[in-house]
């Protein structure tokens, strides 16, 4: 039986989706999704998601806006975004108002990312 955390990543392009999976597979079960719908459909058919990470800019719907519905499901679940762009008003406003946790840069950092999925798991969780 697998006692890792469990997160999603969301990312549009496949080469970050590997990267991701490559060097947290150790640390997480890493499910991952190539978009905002289907990572909706993981979401929604797996309760044990412990963290949940989207890129910001994708097609059809950006990461907030993924987000805003994952929290639509389940309110509790910390999310954050990963992205290649600097923080704008609207990623300010998702930071101070909780619908999400961070916001990360890419390339990321591996141990800070590490560090804030497991403080949240563990706020979550009780531990």
């Amino acid at each position: 039986m697998n006692n890792k955390p469990k997160i999603l990543y969301v990312d549009d392009e496949e080469l970050n989706i590997k990267v991701f999976q490559l060097t947290f597979s150790e640390c997480f079960e890493v499910l991952t999704a190539d978009s905002a719908m289907k990572g909706m459909e993981i979401f929604c058919n797996d309760p044990n998601i412990n963290f949940v990470i989207s890129d910001m800019r994708m097609p059809v719907m950006n990461g907030l806006e993924f987000i805003r519905k994952i929290k639509s499901v389940c309110k509790h679940t910390p999310c954050s975004i990963l992205s290649a762009y600097q923080q704008n008003p609207e990623i300010m406003n998702a930071l101070n108002n909780g619908e999400i946790v961070d916001y990360l840069m890419k390339p990321f950092d591996k141990g800070a990312i590490e560090r804030l999925i497991n403080r949240h798991i563990n706020d979550t969780t009780g531990n």
